[in-house]
C-alpha cells in the first residue's frame, strides 16, 4: 500500500511537472539566441553557412509549417517529445535491468524523465540545435536497448533507430555525431560481436538519409562537404574558441561549497533511503512523501528551499555511486554484469559527447542532458533489484529526478536567460508572426509594437532582406517578418561582457568572439548582390555588441550616405547580461537598386583573393 500511494503520488508529481512546463511554454523570448534559431527555422533555405555548423532548421523547418508558425505550438510540441523519448529510454533502461511490472516502471521512469526538461534552467524553450541533439541521443539509446531485447522486430525497428537518431545527431551537432558512432561500435563489440551486420545496417540508413538530405539542401554530398568546410572557416575566422585543439579538454565543475554541500546530503539521503527501505519502511515512505509534495510546492508556488546549480545535477549522481561502492563490502561492484557496466559508463558520457564542440563548460552544458547521469545511477545500482528490492531502490531515484527537475525549472523561472526576472509576472500578450502569441514582459512588448509599427510605417515590408548590425537583435529581424542576410544571426562581439554564473567560461565571455566583422563579411559575401542592394539595415551605434558599420557595408560597396535613417527605438533592459537601453536605428538605403548592385560587384571584383570563397 506504501508503494501504490508513493507511486500514485509520483505519477501526480510527473502530471504537475510536465503541465508547469508545457503552460509557462508560451511565455518569454531571448532575441539572441531563440532569434537565431526562428530565422533559421523559419527559413533555412537561402543559406550557404551555418554558425554554429549546425542543420538543424532543415528538420524543424516542416513542423514550423505544420504548427502555423505559432511559436507557442512549435515549443509545447518540442518539450512533449523531449520528455517522451526520455520516457521511453528510462522505460527501457530499467525493465532490461531491473525486475518491475510494466505499470510501476511506467511510473517510474516517467518521474526520472522529467529530468529530461533540467535544460529549462537556461530557458530557451525554442527547438535548436541542443534541443535536437539531446533528441537524436535519446533516440540512439532507444534503438541500442530495443535491439537488445528478444524478437526480430524489436532488433530491426531498434537498429533503424539508431541509424535515424545518428542522422539526427549530425543534422544538430557534427562533433557529437562522430562521437556517438564510436561509443555505439564500442557497446557493439563489447557487448554482442553477432551485432556487427545490424550495426552496419543502422550506418547505412544514416548514410542514406544523410544522402538524401545533402541533395535536398545543397544538391548533393560535394555542396554538403562545402558547406561543413566553410562552416569550419568561418567559425576559426570568428574566434569564439571552435578549435580542434580545443575541443578535446578536461573542464572543471562550475561549482561552489554550498552546491558540493547540497550533493553530498542529498546523495547521503538518497542512500540511506535506499538501503534502511529493506528493513524500515515507514520512514524512508514518509521522507519520500514529503519531498514529492516540496516538489509540487515549488511547481505550483514558486518557493525553492534548495536552488541547486547545473553542476548539482552531475554531482548528486557521482556521489550516489560513490557512495553505493561501499554498501555490503562493494556488493554493487562485485555482481555488476556487463551489460549494466556498458550502459552505465555510456550514460555517464553521454553528456559530455552531448557539449562535445561548445566554447562553454562542458559540465555546464551537459547538464542539459542530465537524465543520462541519472540512468548511469539506474544502471549502476542495478544489483540491488537482484534482492527484490527494484521499486524500492528506484523510487527514491525518481523521486530525487523530480525534485532536481523542478528546482532547476523553478530557477529558469526566476532568472530567464537575457530577460526581465520571473517569468510569472509577465503579463502582456505579444501576437507574433505566424497564428501564434507569447506572453511577454511589458518593457518586452513595447519595444517590439514600437520597433514593428515604425518599421511598417517606414515602408519595411514582410520579406524585405535587412543585415542585422546590431550584433544581438535577430529576433527583431524575425518579429519583423523579414529576412536576415549572410547569417541567421550576425554575431557581435561579447568582448566586455559580464560573465553569467554557470553557463559560460568567464574567460571566453570576456576574451569575446574576435573576429565578427570579418566572419559577417565572409558571410555576407555569399549573398547576391541584388539583395544587399535593396537591404535595409538595423545597426546600434553604442551597443555592447555592435558591428562595424563603415567596414561590413563597405564589404557590398555600400557606405553611410546610401542610407537615411527611417525608425529609432530603444531596446528594453533585462536582468541578464544587457542591464541598459540603447538606442537602435533602422536605416532604408537610397540608391538606385541597379546602382547599389553594380557597386556590389565592383567591391567584391576587388576583394583580394585569400577573401573569397569557392561556392
Amino acid at each position: 500500500m506504501l508503494d501504490r500511494t508513493l507511486l500514485t503520488l509520483s505519477a501526480v508529481t510527473t502530471a504537475i511537472l510536465l503541465s508547469w512546463q508545457l503552460y509557462y511554454s508560451s511565455y518569454g523570448l531571448d532575441l539572441s539566441d531563440e532569434g537565431l534559431y526562428l530565422n533559421f527555422i523559419a527559413n533555412p533555405f537561402p543559406y550557404a553557412i551555418n554558425i554554429p555548423p549546425s542543420l538543424f532548421g532543415f528538420v524543424y523547418h516542416w513542423p514550423y509549417q505544420w504548427a502555423g508558425g505559432d511559436i507557442a505550438v512549435l515549443r509545447i510540441a518540442n518539450v512533449t517529445l523531449t520528455m517522451a523519448l526520455g520516457w521511453i529510454v528510462s522505460f527501457l533502461t530499467i525493465r532490461r535491468l531491473w525486475t518491475v511490472g510494466k505499470p510501476q516502471a511506467a511510473v517510474l521512469s516517467a518521474g526520472m524523465a522529467s529530468l529530461a526538461l533540467s535544460g529549462s534552467y537556461f530557458w530557451v524553450f525554442t527547438p535548436n540545435y541542443n534541443s535536437l541533439n539531446v533528441q537524436s541521443l535519446f533516440m540512439v539509446m532507444i534503438g541500442l536497448l530495443l535491439a537488445d531485447r528478444p524478437g526480430r522486430i524489436h532488433q530491426v525497428l531498434g537498429w533503424i533507430l539508431v541509424g535515424v537518431g545518428g542522422w539526427c545527431c549530425f543534422m544538430a551537432k557534427p562533433t557529437t555525431a562522430a562521437a556517438i558512432a564510436l561509443v555505439v561500435m564500442l557497446y557493439v563489440v563489447v557487448l554482442r560481436r553477432k551485432s556487427l551486420l545490424p550495426m552496419f545496417g543502422a550506418a547505412l540508413v544514416a548514410l542514406a538519409l544523410l544522402i538524401v538530405t545533402a541533395s535536398l539542401i545543397d544538391g548533393g554530398i560535394t555542396g554538403l562537404v562545402t558547406r561543413m568546410v566553410n562552416n569550419v572557416e568561418v567559425e576559426t575566422l570568428l574566434g569564439a574558441g571552435h578549435e580542434v585543439s580545443l575541443m578535446y579538454r578536461i573542464d572543471w565543475p562550475a561549482t561552489s561549497r554550498l552546491q558540493l554541500a547540497i550533493a553530498v546530503l542529498m546523495a547521503t539521503a538518497l542512500l540511506l533511503s535506499i538501503l534502511l527501505g529493506a528493513t524500515h519502511k515507514l520512514l524512508p515512505s514518509l521522507v519520500l512523501a514529503a519531498v514529492l509534495i516540496i516538489t509540487i510546492a515549488i511547481a505550483l508556488l514558486g518557493t525553492d528551499p534548495i536552488s541547486i546549480k547545473p553542476s548539482t545535477l552531475f554531482l548528486v549522481p557521482a556521489f550516489t555511486c560513490f557512495g553505493a561502492m561501499f554498501y555490503r563490502e562493494g556488493l554493487v561492484l562485485r555482481t555488476q554484469a556487463p551489460t549494466g557496466i556498458a550502459l552505465a559508463l555510456t550514460f555517464l558520457v553521454l553528456p559530455h559527447l552531448y557539449a562535445l564542440g561548445t566554447t562553454g563548460n562542458y559540465w555546464t552544458l551537459g547538464s542539459k542532458a542530465a537524465l543520462f547521469w541519472m540512468l548511469a545511477v539506474v544502471a549502476f545500482l542495478s544489483p540491488l533489484g537482484q534482492q527484490g528490492r527494484s521499486v524500492a531502490t528506484l523510487l527514491p531515484l525518481t523521486v530525487l529526478a523530480q525534485l532536481l527537475t523542478a528546482s532547476a525549472v523553478n530557477a529558469g523561472i526566476l532568472k530567464p536567460w537575457r530577460q526581465v526576472k520571473d517569468v510569472r509576472a509577465y503579463t502582456a500578450v505579444t501576437p507574433l508572426p505566424g497564428s501564434g502569441k507569447l506572453v511577454l514582459s511589458q518593457p518586452f512588448h513595447d519595444y517590439l509594437a514600437t520597433a514593428r509599427a515604425q518599421a511598417r510605417a517606414a515602408g519595411l515590408e514582410v520579406g524585405t532582406p535587412v543585415v542585422d548590425l546590431s550584433g544581438r537583435s535577430p529576433g527583431l529581424l524575425y518579429v519583423l517578418e523579414t529576412r536576415a542576410l549572410g547569417l541567421p544571426w550576425l554575431i557581435g562581439t561579447a568582448s566586455g561582457g559580464v560573465p553569467v554564473e554557470g553557463t559560460f567560461d568567464a574567460q571566453l565571455v570576456l576574451r569575446g568572439y574576435l573576429g565578427t566583422n570579418a566572419a559577417a563579411v565572409k558571410a555576407l559575401g555569399l549573398e547576391n548582390c541584388a539583395d544587399l542592394a535593396k537591404a535595409w539595415l538595423l545597426i546600434e551605434p553604442d551597443g555592447p555588441r555592435h558591428l562595424d558599420q563603415a567596414g561590413v557595408i563597405a564589404s557590398f560597396g555600400a557606405g553611410h550616405a546610401d542610407y537615411v535613417i527611417a525608425a529609432t527605438f530603444e531596446t528594453p533592459v533585462n536582468d541578464g547580461d544587457f542591464p541598459n537601453a540603447y538606442r537602435q536605428f533602422l536605416l532604408k538605403p537610397v540608391r538606385p537598386p541597379a546602382l547599389a548592385e553594380q557597386s556590389c560587384r565592383e567591391a567584391r571584383r576587388e576583394r583580394p583573393h585569400s577573401q573569397k570563397w569557392s561556392q
